[in-house]
């Protein structure tokens, strides 16, 4: 699937892709956050309420010298290509009319990271043996389940269709982004898939922490990972329609949108967990869709079990997860990132990197191994697993709710010492 859309002024980008480069792109990011508008230009998004007849629609839509750029059909959401630099007065205008229930910007998001099998040795996060427990204990999981078929959607910059450590794990391709590609050019996705699933025990490369999972590769940032919140929304609505049962999200935004919220809610309705990044600004401001109710927080730690510098943290944040300095797959040498990756072949290539978007696969890993188990029936349940399984290291309960995860636990036979608190609805969306 491609739909075009308008193409993004890159300035502006906003969903970022939870990655550090170094505290370069950390720095440029943040600067980027304070200097641009953090919407598509020439794009707004308007939900009329229901009943609203079409010939009312148009006419409204022409009101506004505004052209139909796509439809989230699920959602009853128009983005609606307008004049640019008209966006505010549109989504005002739209706001007051009576039969629009809502309007509001096309924000953007970002891939949120930063760089840095014979590589096994070299996953911390996976099995660390130098700190011991400071991983997520998947190689104990393991003995349980490897994740028996669970399908986890990557809704990132897509993944790389010739690695061989993912070719054969990546069950369907979409493209919601501007992008020419359903392929993954930026590196991102790729590395967040090979978190998530890359094959084990074949002799190559690295482990996945889910290696029996299969992956939804559901491009809905751009190859310079950015993407509009009407892709986003249009991704996790397609990933919950496919049959996925958990959705990564390593990537947000700095602003709320009812768009995006309520593709989240879709998919929790719908029995679909949805991790997403907490964030790299190492601050308590919240970042979307992670701060949303009905999506599962996650910030980084490095190989101590300290909270990672450039985390983002606080009550909004549900849980944490190995996010420093985590080697994994990547799509090739092309992206003119550093350090360049290692290269066995053209499509052969790993990589370190570091961020919130590192974090939330080894959190959608571990969702991914409890679903498999078939113990737990519902979304509700399965998050409730992963949260009151979590190790208590220090930070929990000041830098993220729950604790850092644990796949055995999570999995095994564990039973929490006492019955968790549920989240409260109020902390993660006022």
């Amino acid at each position: 699937m491609k739909i075009k859309i308008l193409p993004l002024f890159l300035p502006l980008v906003f969903i970022s892709i939870f990655i550090i480069f170094g505290s370069f792109i950390l720095n440029n990011v943040s600067a980027q956050k304070e200097s641009s508008g953090g919407h598509v230009p020439g794009q707004v998004l308007v939900k009329f309420k229901n009943g609203t007849s079409q010939s009312v629609i148009d006419a409204e839509t022409r009101k506004q010298n505004g052209k139909v750029a796509r439809k989230i059909d699920r959602l009853n959401v128009l983005a609606l290509k307008v004049p640019q630099g008209a966006e505010g007065k549109v989504v005002a205008a739209l706001s007051q009319n009576p039969h629009v229930e809502y309007a509001e910007p096309d924000y953007i998001a970002y891939a949120l990271w930063t760089p840095n099998d014979p590589f096994f040795g070299d996953q911390w996060g996976l099995l660390n043996t130098t700190t011991l427990n400071a991983d997520i204990h998947t190689t104990a999981a393991w003995d349980t389940t490897k994740g028996n078929g669970t399908v986890v959607a990557i809704l990132d910059t897509g993944i790389s269709s010739g690695h061989p450590d993912l070719s054969s794990q990546v069950i369907n391709r979409v493209n919601f982004s501007d992008a020419a590609t359903d392929d993954d050019v930026y590196g991102h996705g790729t590395h967040v898939g090979g978190i998530v699933a890359a094959l084990t025990d074949n002799t190559a490369g690295v482990a996945g922490g889910c290696p029996q999972c299969k992956l939804l590769s559901v491009k809905v940032l751009n190859d310079s990972g950015s993407g509009a919140y009407s892709w986003i929304a249009d991704g996790i609505i397609y990933a919950t329609d496919y049959g996925a049962k958990v959705i990564n999200m390593s990537l947000g935004g700095p602003f709320k949108s009812v768009t995006l919220e309520n593709a989240v809610k879709y998919a929790w309705n719908h029995n679909v967990v949805v991790v997403a990044a907490a964030g790299n600004s190492g601050n308590t401001s919240k970042t979307y869709p992670g701060a949303y109710t009905n999506a599962i927080a996650v910030a980084a730690t490095d190989n101590q079990d300290h909270k990672a510098s450039f985390s983002e943290y606080g009550s909004w944040v549900d849980v944490a997860a190995p996010g420093v300095s985590i080697y994994s797959t990547w799509n090739d040498s092309s992206s003119g990132s550093n350090p360049q990756p290692v290269c066995y072949s053209g499509t052969e290539c790993y990589k370190s990197a570091s961020g919130t978007s590192m974090a939330t696969p080894m959190t959608s890993a571990v969702v991914a191994l409890i679903w498999s188990t078939n113990k737990y029936t519902t979304a509700s349940a399965v998050r409730n697993r992963i949260e009151s399984t979590a190790d208590k290291i220090s930070g929990t309960g000041t830098y993220w709710m729950s604790g850092r995860v644990n796949a055995a636990n999570a999995v095994g036979d564990y039973t929490p010492s006492s019955t968790p608190t549920p989240t409260p609805k109020s902390r993660k969306n006022k």
